[in-house]
């Protein structure tokens, strides 16, 4: 009689022990898609994650409708970094990348810089949207240091009407074509 409970009890135990591995098997597996399931939905976009600058040494490899900030104190330093176009020191945006530096700029009042070490010239224009305020020298774009600003800022001279496909509203005292628009101006101070 003593066979017969061994046996009962070694092929109840072999049970449990196979219960018991299943459930670890079953909670481990668990555990694993629960924490793909959260990575996943924590893991941001779909889109391939942009680095947040990038200091461009080639022009030619520029992009056009990338906006652009100056390393170092002013435009003079020619250290330029590719930024996103809705950070604050994004004042300017490649509207056009032209193959050789003696190229020439389509219509409009860009500012040029041109990289003779890979024979490449960027057509730059303000990153303006309607409302957004500047200071730069609307006569002569070329030479002035383009900044953008809080429109309340003293430095500020021009702030943008209206960005439209050829002329400007009645109430823009300026228009300064560019290739695809016309950027649309009053005089602030």
């Amino acid at each position: 009689m003593a066979k017969p409970v061994a046996a009962r009890h070694s092929v109840s135990a072999a049970i449990i022990r196979g219960v018991v591995v299943r459930q670890t098997v079953m909670v481990c597996v668990l555990a694993v898609l629960a924490y793909l399931g959260v990575w996943w939905a924590f893991s941001g976009t779909d889109e391939p994650a942009q680095p947040a600058s990038m200091f461009l040494t080639d022009y030619s490899k520029a992009e056009k409708g990338s906006c652009v900030r100056f390393n170092g104190p002013g435009e003079n330093d020619q250290g330029l970094t590719v930024i996103g176009c809705d950070q604050d020191r994004a004042a300017l945006k490649i509207g056009t990348v032209l193959p050789e530096t003696s190229g020439k700029c389509p219509r409009g009042d860009y500012k040029v810089l041109r990289d003779t070490r890979h024979n490449a010239a960027l057509c730059l224009l303000p990153n303006a949207e309607r409302g957004d305020c500047f200071e730069f020298d609307t006569d002569d774009l070329q030479r002035s240091v383009v900044s953008k600003f809080d429109c309340a800022a003293p430095r500020v001279n021009v702030q943008v009407v209206e960005i439209a496909d050829e002329s400007c509203p009645a109430e823009a005292e300026l228009g300064v074509p560019y290739e695809d628009m016309t950027l649309c101006l009053r005089r602030v101070r």
